[in-house]
């Protein structure tokens, strides 16, 4: 049976952990997803065409712009119960990653940022969906720059921990060209490092995080 994508863009992308999922799994992936999607998008423009379709697997990715962009701790937890229950109406299981905590370590967040991501990772292992660990996910090995999207590693990690929580016996990351922690972030650490310090700062500081919607 065919898995799908639903959520944001760390599901979205070509690489995903979701696709990287369904290859391990032997079977398709298809994608609801879409970039910058936060909670209530994925109820209205995602969730209804799931249905009449059935699939094994809802690869789900949500929280990180609620967190970032439209913050309603109680609003959240609502759609997200709303989502994990039609999502597990079409599909075997719904397996969902936390959001990593290294989103709130930029300088200049503060604790706000922080409690936000915690708030919705509470959410998230509370609901009844499969929950693997995504906010551990920190340094440029695992992370982009920005903190929030997995490199290819990243996702790869994330990949295995969700085959694992589903029992799949193929590891996803056994199929990859190269095993995790190969060293393929090395030309990132040795970019950053050369960098002039204009650049750097701009790599490194506080990132310029845009609402999709405006404003």
């Amino acid at each position: 049976m065919t898995l799908v994508a639903v959520g944001d863009s760390i599901v979205h992308v070509e690489g995903s952990w979701a696709a990287w999922l369904a290859r391990s799994m032997g079977q398709p992936l298809h994608r609801l997803s879409a970039n910058g999607a936060r909670s209530d998008d994925v109820l209205q423009q995602q969730l209804p065409a799931l249905e009449g379709e059935r699939y094994a697997v809802v690869c789900l990715s949500v929280g990180t712009n609620d967190v970032l962009f439209a913050w309603n701790a109680e609003a959240f937890a609502a759609r997200l119960g709303r989502i994990v229950e039609v999502a597990g109406s079409s599909a075997d299981r719904v397996v969902v990653p936390t959001v990593p905590v290294s989103l709130a370590r930029f300088p200049g967040d503060g604790p706000e940022l922080r409690r936000r991501v915690e708030e919705a990772n509470t959410a998230l292992v509370a609901s009844e969906a499969v929950v693997v660990a995504g906010d551990d996910l920190g340094g440029p090995r695992l992370l982009q720059p920005d903190r929030i999207h997995p490199t290819e590693e990243g996702q790869l990690l994330l990949a295995d921990r969700a085959a694992t929580a589903l029992g799949v016996t193929t590891t996803p990351s056994s199929l990859a060209d190269a095993p995790v922690g190969s060293g393929r972030w090395e030309y990132h650490r040795v970019a950053v490092g050369q960098a002039p310090p204009r650049t750097l700062k701009r790599l490194l500081g506080r990132p310029a995080h845009r609402d999709p919607r405006g404003g």
